[in-house]
């Protein structure tokens, strides 16, 4: 199978698993309300937090695992190229996750605040997060995917 085959299918259900788990966790955290608060500890900006790393960790760990299986058992071929990520699976998806985690939340933080708001509209707040779930996804999996094929 061709790499960029297998990434982008791998991807795809990475994408699936994030934007399911993504609305789940909405529903435990914040319930079902007319209105979710954005800011404080476990209100919406801090809930990216832990959506992010913990997005991030399982869309590395996952599929990275998986990967080194699929390159043992020969179905794949190591693609030969360099990666900067660390080679070891767990430390390359917890420096992922740590990354994101900051990186994501800040940016959330930062529309949020220029944009003003102190609630949204419960499905506002659901449709948003559970739309970050499956873009982090997106972009955290082809990262994590690139770098097991290379650390075969």
């Amino acid at each position: 199978m061709m790499h960029d085959q297998y990434i982008r299918r791998e991807t795809l259900v990475s994408m699936t698993i994030n934007g399911v788990l993504s609305l789940l966790f909405f529903l435990l955290v914040f319930g079902i309300a007319p209105s979710v608060a954005v800011w404080g500890i476990g209100n919406w900006v801090f809930d990216y937090l832990p959506q992010s790393f913990m997005i991030t960790l399982m869309s590395t760990l996952v599929p990275g695992a998986l990967t080194a299986k699929r390159l043992k058992a020969g179905v794949l071929t190591p693609s030969g190229s360099a990666s900067r990520l660390p080679r070891p699976l767990l430390l390359r998806a917890l420096l992922m996750a740590v990354v994101a985690a900051l990186l994501g939340t800040t940016l959330v933080a930062a529309l949020a605040g220029a944009v003003g708001i102190v609630t949204l509209g419960w499905t506002s707040a659901l449709v948003i997060k559970v739309l970050y779930g499956v873009a982090l996804g997106a972009v955290v999996t082809p990262i994590g995917l690139r770098a097991a094929l290379t650390n075969a």
